[in-house]
């Protein structure tokens, strides 16, 4: 005689089966959780090597003079090789102190008091000058360093004896989800000379030394301190 299984055991095997797939389910979450970290911190660190190759990259072209123009101080530049990627040539030992602490600032917790302030005054100060100029803030402060290095060139004829801080920043995007749409930032430093960012060869900054009644520097090689 054949006898129906009892509504308790199918219950049972129907609970043990769902039991089975929840814990099924928590393993293959908690893989692919830790496939994704290990993705996103393979291409941060990709990234953090870009970055500095392409630092390194443009500040040798700058110790080596081999830009034909000198270059714009301040200015982003895109990077179209790589999606989210742009540098930033500084010049001038003050420009380079306040990309230091630009840089810096970005390590503060966003929405601390202490940010707050920081950024509220530095906004207000940088508002109220570019105003008066009608430019926006970052336009302000562009021109700042811009016409601050183009004194000092003016000043004084190009020479490989005369040195400039030069810092070259590259930017790349964050890869914490928490900051979407901001930018890393690496940096680095060295001592250049006035002749390499000319992009004059030493013939012509002869000549303009000349002009000035200066008397041309001698040749010598490029002092550098990379950072």
């Amino acid at each position: 005689m054949a006898f129906a299984a009892r509504p308790t055991e199918r219950g049972f095997t129907l609970i043990e089966a769902l039991v089975a797939m929840m814990i099924v389910a928590l393993v293959v979450i908690e893989y692919i959780g830790i496939r994704t970290n290990a993705l996103i911190d393979a291409t941060e660190a990709r990234n953090w090597r870009l970055a500095r190759e392409i630092a390194e990259e443009k500040m040798s072209e700058l110790q080596a003079g081999a830009r034909e123009t000198p270059p714009e101080s301040g200015v982003l530049v895109p990077i179209d090789k790589y999606e989210g990627f742009a540098f930033k040539i500084v010049i001038g030992e003050s420009a380079v102190a306040d990309l230091e602490a630009e840089i810096a600032q970005e390590g503060v917790e966003a929405g601390s008091a202490e940010g707050e302030r920081i950024d509220w005054q530095r906004d207000r100060e940088n508002f109220r000058r570019a105003s008066q100029l009608g430019l926006s803030a970052t336009e302000y402060e562009d021109k700042l360093a811009q016409e601050d290095y183009q004194r000092r060139m003016e000043e004084k004829a190009p020479s490989a004896t005369e040195f400039e801080e030069v810092a070259v920043v590259a930017y790349f995007p964050k890869m914490n989800a928490d900051y979407e749409g901001q930018k890393d930032a690496l940096l680095i430093k060295a001592r250049v000379s006035t002749l390499a960012l000319s992009g004059l060869t030493p013939t012509q900054a002869t000549a303009i030394a000349q002009s000035k009644g200066q008397s041309p520097a001698a040749s010598a090689p490029v002092e550098g301190d990379s950072k």
